[in-house]
């Protein structure tokens, strides 16, 4: 999801940017490029406040840091100026062009020179998950914990919290992970914010052996159904504003959703349904997990197998012969 991480959900901050003067009398006639560098400026900061508005779609809002971004290059300040690095920054890392080195580079250049600000905290947000989306979980933990000094509201501070859980989680710190987690759902006030802090410490504790606690978390993000419409489903896991790191990891949490339904379900066909429906996300989950040697993929394994044997009880419970042709890659 775009500035919002697993378990992201973040309310957008309104940005304080500088104002952008128009260049004088004096610099047009030293430079003549000045006035079109100071447009290209001045329309490189309109497309960046359009693509903050969390009502476009994500491929609106891509094009639109992308052309942002461009417009920031053409007016040649974006190297010499700490908002304009910070600023291009972000907008390279919304645009996805394969400059996401350069673009956390710019970030880490300009940011210690920005005065304390909503702009600098959402700025550190974002250059916690460009982090993130590289592998760098440290750089990310980092980032996060910076943000978190300048961040007051309850749901902002629940977000980042989920996110620095997530980047702790990732790189098997699990109980720090934990920690982050449950201070998420302590701060989380917005009902897409709980029940994404639920889901994230359910699965922080599924991950560090902790199964029926981790199981217990899960069931309550289940049991939070959001308004449809304005939301697309009832389930969060479903927002496509979502994003995930790995991308694969929806399927880990869409599994360990449908076993928690399963387990709670007042009858045996919807019980089956469930069990099924978090079979397939396990087997979607795994063939990735083992191309990426997945630190969490012996605990998928194990879960397919009790979807598994479950399945098989609810059967031969039915008297319905065994579903030997079920396949396990």
């Amino acid at each position: 999801m775009r500035r919002r991480a697993l378990f992201g959900g973040v309310t957008l901050w309104l940005l304080a940017a500088p104002v952008s003067a128009e260049p004088t009398l004096w610099q047009r006639a030293q430079t003549p490029g000045a006035a079109t560098r100071a447009k290209a400026r001045l329309r490189a900061e309109q497309l960046f406040y359009q693509a903050s508005d969390p009502r476009a779609d994500l491929e609106t809002l891509r094009d639109l840091s992308l052309g942002s971004a461009a417009l920031m290059e053409l007016s040649g300040e974006a190297r010499r100026d700490p908002w304009q690095q910070v600023l291009l920054g972000r907008l390279l890392l919304d645009a996805r062009p394969g400059r996401e080195r350069e673009a956390l580079q710019l970030l880490e250049s300009g940011l210690p020179a920005l005065p304390d600000s909503d702009f600098k905290g959402q700025s550190l947000l974002d250059l916690g998950v460009g982090a993130m989306r590289s592998g760098e979980m440290e750089r990310a933990t980092k980032a996060f914990g910076a943000a978190l000094k300048l961040a007051w509201d309850s749901d902002d501070r629940a977000s980042l919290h989920r996110n620095r859980g997530r980047a702790l989680m990732l790189s098997g710190r699990l109980s720090e992970a934990v920690a982050d987690y449950r201070e998420a759902v302590r701060l989380a006030r917005s009902v897409v914010g709980v029940a994404l802090s639920h889901f994230g410490l359910g699965g922080a504790l599924e991950r560090a052996g902790e199964y029926p606690q981790g199981m217990q978390e899960i069931a309550r993000g289940v049991a939070i159904r959001l308004p449809v419409p304005p939301y697309v489903s009832e389930n969060v896991l479903d927002a496509p504003t979502l994003y995930w790191i790995p991308e694969y990891d929806v399927h880990y949490f869409r599994g360990l959703s449908g076993m928690s339904e399963a387990e709670t379900a007042d009858s045996n066909e919807l019980r089956q349904d469930r069990y099924e429906a978090a079979l397939e996300s396990w087997e979607q989950y795994i063939p990735a997990a083992e191309a990426q040697k997945d630190r969490f993929l012996p605990n998928a394994l194990r879960h397919r197998q009790r979807c598994l044997d479950a399945l098989a009880r609810l059967e031969k419970a039915a008297g319905l012969p065994a579903a030997g042709s079920r396949r396990v890659r």
